[in-house]
């Protein structure tokens, strides 16, 4: 076998299947261990298992409803407020659990890439998705991104059929045939997106700022000023009440005796 039946293999179904498999899983691989040396045992890894299995419960319990789950916001959700490694961890054991209940297959993996892609955008688009000091989600940024995972995300998954389907046309078949459930997908999102994501961004949140020291490395620079501010403010306040309105009934009288 010479180059050019090696690169003409490589253009066909099956050849395009395996190079993309291995890309895919050398990136998969790449991440998960930096997730695995970035996630501490104990409450952090807690954590993560709790939310990636209320995300595979969501999951599980919208599976009547085809193509329509609220996994991808949870994802998008977690890759903004805890970061690409964490959402990584998360993104596999939702793959893994959900379809401990829904079936594994060839698919696991790359509903494990596709989410992990997720949360990634999630983490990389923050600054857009979330308002300046962090305290609101942006719903319209939030819902377009979320409706455009509703796509790609099936067509990532789609992949997978490669290397069963005989000719590119039929694969391009495919993925017209589930356009429409691609749409129940994307819109799913949008209104999934309007319904959870400002709770689950508020608690997000207050849990972040309640454990700044555990759970993020760095507040935010207007945060602190802010903070800082509204706390002086506060002090400020205190002192003139238990003053009063007598600019002298802080200082002490030195003509009495004191008993």
């Amino acid at each position: 076998m010479n180059f050019a039946d090696v690169q003409e293999w490589a253009l066909t179904l099956e050849g395009i299947s395996v190079w993309l498999t291995a890309i895919f899983g050398m990136i998969f691989i790449v991440m998960l261990l930096r997730a695995e040396r970035s996630i501490r045992l104990g409450r952090e890894a807690a954590q993560i298992a709790l939310l990636a299995a209320v995300a595979s419960a969501s999951r599980v319990l919208f599976v009547a409803i085809p193509n329509v789950q609220p996994v991808t916001v949870f994802i998008l959700l977690i890759g903004i407020h805890l970061g690409i490694r964490r959402v990584t961890a998360v993104a596999v054991l939702v793959a893994l659990i959900s379809n401990m209940a829904l079936g594994h297959g060839p698919w696991t993996f790359y509903q494990a890439l596709a989410w992990i892609a997720v949360g990634t955008s999630g983490s990389l688009f923050r600054k857009v998705l979330v308002s300046q000091n962090s305290e609101e989600i942006r719903l319209v940024p939030l819902a377009i991104l979320g409706f455009i995972w509703g796509f790609l995300f099936d067509w990532i998954v789609s992949l997978q059929h490669l290397t069963f389907l005989q000719s590119k046309e039929m694969f391009y078949t495919f993925i017209l045939t589930g356009i429409p459930f691609d749409i129940l997908h994307a819109v799913g999102n949008v209104l999934f997106a309007i319904w959870l994501a400002p709770s689950l961004h508020r608690l997000f949140w207050l849990h972040q700022r309640h454990d700044a020291g555990r759970w993020i490395l760095d507040i935010p620079v207007e945060i602190q000023r802010r903070e800082a501010f509204i706390a002086g403010a506060q002090d400020a306040s205190r002192e003139e009440h238990r003053l009063g309105d007598d600019p002298l009934a802080g200082i002490e009288r030195l003509d009495v005796e004191v008993e």
